[in-house]
């Protein structure tokens, strides 16, 4: 059985590819850049890289060619509707079997984070492509807080515009095995895959999380909604990033991502991983001697 990962170079997408050919499946992975991900797979045999522009309908035709079931996981950025309704579009001309949707979270036309909202008009042209489909819709990933590391590192502090709103981690690592197995799994499709970490956190309790870790105090400093767009605006982040940035932390607050659910748990048969465990992990990104 073949299965199609695009994006394959992403990070949750990466992972999907080493559990597929952990299990012995053969991967074809489609990229935009071949050098980078003859580098990634380096190690692994039975992956073929096609790599071109993902609307380029004769790249797309062999892409799809042969596959039992692809996931579609592009990753944010502006082109990322287009470039998603276009792999879909391809999807349904090749007459796919299955697709696996890499959503997110509180999707939804009314969501509070823009990356729920772009989701929501991916999903749309999913379901009106009539292709058998299934969506998966992971929490904010444990890596975001990586964004806090430098200012950390640098002042034992960070500031952001959600005091009070918790959000339900995700690690990156457990998203790609949970997400290999659906692929792999046709009992599992057909469905929508609410996934979340084991618990829940404000960013002052990941501020505490950190001072017990890093051995000294950290603090989270709470300033306004436009104040955080300013600030990120001044370190010259992209319009479309900071809006991004920004609605994770309204979104927070609006209480749309801080659910706990137990479905990562019982697909893994296991604990996933925790926040205190993955900022232990990445403390010499904070400042950890």
């Amino acid at each position: 059985m073949t299965f199609l990962i695009t994006g394959a170079t992403g990070r949750t997408s990466a992972g999907v590819v080493r559990h597929l050919r952990a299990a012995g499946a053969d991967v074809r992975a489609l990229v935009r850049d071949r050098e980078k991900a003859e580098k990634a797979f380096a190690d692994l045999d039975g992956v073929e890289i096609l790599d071109g522009a993902f609307d380029d309908g004769d790249l797309l035709a062999r892409a799809f060619d042969g596959v039992e079931a692809a996931l579609l996981a592009v990753g944010s950025s502006p082109d990322q509707i287009r470039l998603e309704q276009a792999l879909i579009d391809g999807a349904a001309k090749a007459r796919l079997p299955h697709l696996v949707k890499l959503s997110s979270i509180g999707a939804g036309p009314d969501s509070a984070l823009l990356v729920g909202r772009l989701h929501a008009e991916i999903e749309a042209h999913l379901a009106a492509s009539g292709l058998p489909h299934t969506l998966l819709r992971p929490a904010s990933f444990s890596n975001n807080l990586l964004m806090a590391a430098a200012p950390v590192a640098a002042a034992h502090s960070w500031a952001g515009a959600a005091p009070t709103g918790r959000v339900s981690y995700i690690d990156i690592r457990d998203l790609s095995e949970a997400t290999a197995l659906v692929l792999r799994d046709p009992a599992l499709q057909g469905g929508i895959h609410d996934w979340t970490g084991p618990d829940a956190y404000t960013a002052p309790e990941v501020a505490e999380l950190l001072s017990r870790i890093l051995g000294h105090a950290v603090s989270y400093r709470t300033v306004s909604v436009q104040e955080r767009r300013s600030a990120l605006a001044a370190l010259g982040t992209p319009e479309w990033f900071v809006e991004l940035r920004v609605s994770l932390e309204t979104g927070a607050e609006s209480g749309q991502i801080g659910a706990v659910t137990t479905a990562l748990r019982e697909l893994l048969g296991r604990e996933p991983r925790t926040v205190e465990e993955f900022l232990t992990e990445n403390a010499a990104l904070f400042g950890a001697r």
